[in-house]
């Protein structure tokens, strides 16, 4: 039994210890804030005439900042606290039914009293809330408790224990499964804090000079100088405690090595069990040391132990500092009238080296009694210097924020704020109370509230959690400079924090003080709780500022995490950098802010080459429903990969979605279909879109849909635009509206007066098809050939677009023989050239053209499956054919030679009589402007026998006929 209640004794003292170095971690934990900033980066650009036009995409950069949870009650810490503390009074009930009549009859009055402290009846058991539930506890304890001292007194030890822990076991189960209230067990962890505390505070001066007993031992082991030895360690010793008991005080300021009060509480409690054997001449008449002395020592080193545990765990400070102030007086007072007793009884026997030790508990002239007596004036006279009331308002205070912690866990908001209030206001500055408040203050936006609760809070004992917090009050009120200054008196009083360090990092890379940011992100590194958000929040303060960096090699010293690749990559994005790390976006399916992020950035900085299984997937992963928070902003990115691979239905599919669901985003959406509208030829559905996109006021919609106007040749809405944009801010733009207004109203002589680059412009934005002559003279004035190559380009272009392959033709021949130093130009020649004799069947001449050395990149992709398909299809293999055709009648209805060639090849199968008007009804949907588009579907729609439908569009085909030649 003995090793049992010693097992017990030091996994308490582990426990108190814990709760020690846990502090407030025990109850506060820190929380990462993130701050998302968009940055806008260049999915791709294509060139329009002479315009350059820029799709954007929205990267993402993360910023975190550190700040302290609410209080989130340890209750596992008091739990073990019920547990244990009543485990020891059991054992006490024990000892007191071995105890002789009278001392048996005083003990179960305690143990009375102690039970009535516990307040059963707010358990309401079965129902009661009265004291029935009292007396049939105290029965229940007391009648075979009687038995056991009275009736059966033979009754071994071990065999009370046991009945009396059956009987504390059957309350258990019938708390559990028959309380009227919510956690029954810390009802009455709470109602046992009293009387817990006291019985801690009397182990503590039942110690407090056991060290220097213990002195008296060691001197008395030698056989010389025995008073010298002792006088001087003994003098060192309390010189030292009585330092630390001024400092305690307050009397004492200056930065000294002072005494830890809980070492000085652990080795006078691990000293004082020898100690109570020593004394037991003293109580030998009530019960022997061996063994229930020493189990009721070890009993109340246990409660003491894991009372300070719980509030050491809990962080409950007030009540750890009558634990702390009790140590500490009681050693001083105890330890001064101890030394007087030891002289004044046994100084001769010191001087003459004699063993005292032996007889210490023996005086001669001051009684034992006496000293403990004056220990306690001398203890209670520090009690009273410091305003003893302080200590039952700090014993209340620390009942309140127990009390505070009971209705937090059953989410009695109300309630708690009321308890944690009553706990400020009983223990002045008190860390606990007013952290709590603060935070419930601050997430109600009652930030003045707050922030008087946090300055209390950091008046004594201040945690990390509480001085960040008072900072980021001032985050959240965008008081940028309060903040940077509540930062750095925070890292005075904690110089070497990470996470405060990082959040002053993070204050000032919002006010774009990048060195300062800089400098302390790069302190915060060196901690490994704050080294993830400092890396993270690096990476995004180089991507907002600007700053030139080598992405990889610094990647190379940074940890791998989500957040900091995520910013890595916005980064590369943004400054064009080439990005060598190995990442894996898809690994996690379940999402989070970080892992979504780094998918968009990855799926944004390669877009243009991202393959088919990889978007695949990362749409499944997006269209979970577990990962609805992040799905629209990774679909609309996914739609940059979808129309890079030619799949310019689905990216249309996927942000004509968006921008229906989403009214917040429908400019920003409307304004990249527009975009790539003009990429494929068509201004007047571009314009729609920017018109729409407008009406958002969403950037440059304005600028855009003069431009989408222009190309398509609606002069006179053009113009009108262009006035507007001229009438803007952007000096820049005015410039461009101005020139363009100029070329677009000038007349045909004036025209040959141009440069080549207005005439450029000239020729593509104000010459019709039918003005042929004109088109020729000014083409006989370029000096360029590259101007002239790309007008001429453009004019056959039109040409072939409206169905006019003979013009087209003859145009496009007399590029031939111009010397062209622009690649790009040179490539859309020959590119044009294949997709003239792909639309005329002439098979073999683009088999044979293909074969000259002509490259296909990831933008020509269809153009490839085009060809692929229609050479497949001449030798005879269907299959390969089939497969083409298939991306071909779906992928992009603006590549209208696929569709029409997909159309022709699924007539031509005579497999699904439907599919050939379904491909194209399809595809007009989308393309409703085009004339090859409309020729197709009127034949097809005809053969179908649709002749309604074939009508109509015969009626749209001929308007734009007419449109096209002007």
């Amino acid at each position: 039994m003995l090793y049992v209640i010693a097992a017990v004794f030091l996994f308490s003292l582990l426990f108190l210890w814990f709760g020690y170095f846990e502090g407030a971690d025990g109850v506060i934990h820190w929380e990462k804030f993130q701050e998302q900033k968009v940055v806008e980066t260049t999915v791709h650009e294509f060139r329009l005439g002479p315009f350059v036009l820029a799709v954007p995409g929205e990267s993402y950069a993360i910023l975190e900042y550190f700040n302290g949870s609410h209080i989130v009650p340890n209750t596992s810490a008091s739990y073990f606290f019920l547990a244990i503390v009543m485990a020891a009074a059991i054992m006490l009930l024990t000892l007191i039914t071995t105890l002789p009549r009278f001392w048996y009859f005083t003990g179960m009055g305690l143990f009375i009293v102690f039970v009535v402290s516990l307040r059963v009846e707010v358990l309401a058991l079965g129902g009661y809330t009265n004291q029935v539930p009292v007396a049939v506890v105290l029965l229940m304890y007391v009648l075979p408790s009687f038995y056991f001292n009275q009736i059966k007194s033979h009754i071994s030890f071990v065999s009370r224990t046991v009945s009396f822990f059956v009987i504390t076991l059957f309350l258990a189960l019938f708390i559990h499964f028959f309380s009227g209230v919510d956690y029954p067990f810390y009802h009455l962890a709470l109602t046992l804090y009293t009387p817990a505390l006291i019985l801690s505070i009397l182990f503590i001066i039942m110690i407090a000079h056991e060290i220097l007993a213990s002195f008296v031992f060691i001197v008395g082991q030698g056989s010389s100088k025995t008073l010298q030895h002792l006088s001087i360690i003994s003098v060192i010793y309390l010189a030292n405690v009585i330092i630390t008991c001024f400092h305690e005080l307050g009397v004492i300021e200056s930065n000294f090595v002072y005494i830890n009060l809980f070492l000085l509480l652990t080795i006078s409690a691990t000293l004082g069990l020898w100690g109570f054997r020593q004394r037991e001449q003293m109580y030998q008449n009530i019960l022997p040391f061996a063994p229930y002395g020493a189990y009721f020592f070890l009993c109340l080193g246990i409660v003491c132990f894991a009372t300070t545990g719980q509030m050491l765990n809990n962080a409950n400070d007030p009540a750890v500092k009558i634990i702390r102030d009790f140590i500490i007086f009681s050693h001083t007072g105890f330890g001064v009238i101890f030394l007087t007793y030891l002289f004044s009884n046994f100084i001769l026997m010191l001087a003459r080296n004699l063993p005292v030790y032996k007889v210490l508990y023996s005086p001669t002239r001051m009684p034992y009694f006496t000293f403990r007596f004056a220990g306690l004036i001398a203890m209670l006279g520090f009690v009273f210097y410091s305003n003893w009331r302080e200590y039952i308002y700090h014993g209340l205070g620390g009942f309140y924020n127990f009390a505070g912690d009971l209705h937090t866990l059953l989410d009695n908001r109300g309630y708690a704020e009321s308890f944690y209030d009553q706990g400020h206001s009983q223990a002045f500055q008190n860390h606990r109370s007013n952290y709590a408040l603060a935070t419930i203050k601050a997430s109600r936006y009652d930030f003045d509230d707050a922030h008087y609760n946090y300055e209390l809070a950091n008046g004594k004992r201040p945690t990390p959690y509480s001085l960040t917090n008072a900072g980021n009050l001032y985050l959240w009120e965008n008081k940028n400079t309060e903040a940077i200054s509540r930062y750095h008196y925070a890292l005075r009083e904690l110089p070497d924090a990470g996470p405060i360090q990082n959040n002053l990092g993070f204050a000032y890379s919002k006010t774009h003080q990048v060195d300062s940011a800089l400098l302390y992100l790069n302190a915060a590194r060196h901690h490994e709780i704050s080294k993830i958000s400092a890396e993270t929040n690096f990476f995004a303060l180089a991507t907002m500022e600007a700053v030139p960096i080598k992405i990889d090699s610094v990647l190379n010293l940074f940890n791998s995490h989500p957040g900091t690749i995520s910013n890595a990559l916005a980064l590369s994005t943004l400054q064009k950098q080439k990005f060598s790390t190995p990442v894996k976006p898809l690994e996690e399916k379940r999402l989070n802010l970080y892992t979504a992020t780094l998918l968009n950035n990855y799926i944004v900085r390669y877009a243009q080459t991202l393959d088919t299984t990889f978007i695949h997937e990362a749409h499944r992963i997006a269209s979970d429903s577990l990962n609805e928070d992040y799905s629209e902003a990774i679909k609309s990115s996914l739609a940059f990969a979808y129309y890079h691979r030619g799949n310019v239905t689905k990216a249309l599919e996927i942000l004509g979605e968006l921008a229906y669901i989403t009214q917040s985003y429908q400019g920003k959406f409307n304004y990249i279909m527009g975009l790539w509208a003009l990429e494929q030829g068509n201004p007047v559905l571009a314009s729609s879109y920017f018109t729409y996109s407008d009406t958002y006021t969403y950037k440059d919609a304005k600028f855009y849909n003069a431009i989408a106007l222009s190309e398509a040749r609606r002069k006179p809405e053009a113009l009108i635009m262009w006035d507007t944009v001229a009438n803007g801010r952007d000096e820049a733009k005015k410039e461009i509206a101005a020139r363009m207004k100029r070329v677009l109203n000038l007349g045909p002589t004036e025209a040959l007066s141009l440069n080549d680059a207005e005439k450029y412009q000239y020729c593509r934005y104000n010459i019709a098809l039918r003005d042929s002559v004109l088109f020729n003279k000014i083409l006989n004035n370029f000096i360029s050939a590259d101007y002239k190559a790309q007008a001429i380009l453009d004019i056959s272009r039109r040409y072939y677009e409206a169905d006019m392959m003979a013009p087209a033709i003859r145009y496009y021949r007399r590029i031939a023989g111009l010397e062209l130093s622009n690649k790009k130009l040179y490539e859309d020649v020959r590119h044009l050239e294949l997709l003239m004799l792909a639309y005329r069947g002439e098979l073999n001449l683009l088999a044979s053209q293909i074969n000259k050395d002509i490259t296909f990149d990831d933008s020509r992709l269809l153009e490839k499956a085009l060809y692929t398909a229609l050479i497949a299809s001449s030798n005879g293999d269907s299959t390969l054919a089939e497969k083409n055709f298939r991306i071909l009648g779906v992928y992009n209805p603006y590549f209208e030679e696929g569709v029409i060639a997909a159309a022709n090849f699924y007539r031509d199968q005579n497999q699904d009589r439907i599919k050939p008007y379904n491909i194209l009804a399809e595809a007009i949907q989308i393309n409703g402007n085009s004339i090859r588009l409309l020729k197709a579907y009127v034949a097809e729609a005809t053969r179908q026998g649709f002749d309604d439908y074939a009508a109509s569009a015969a009626e749209r085909l001929t308007s734009l006929e007419a449109a096209a030649a002007n």
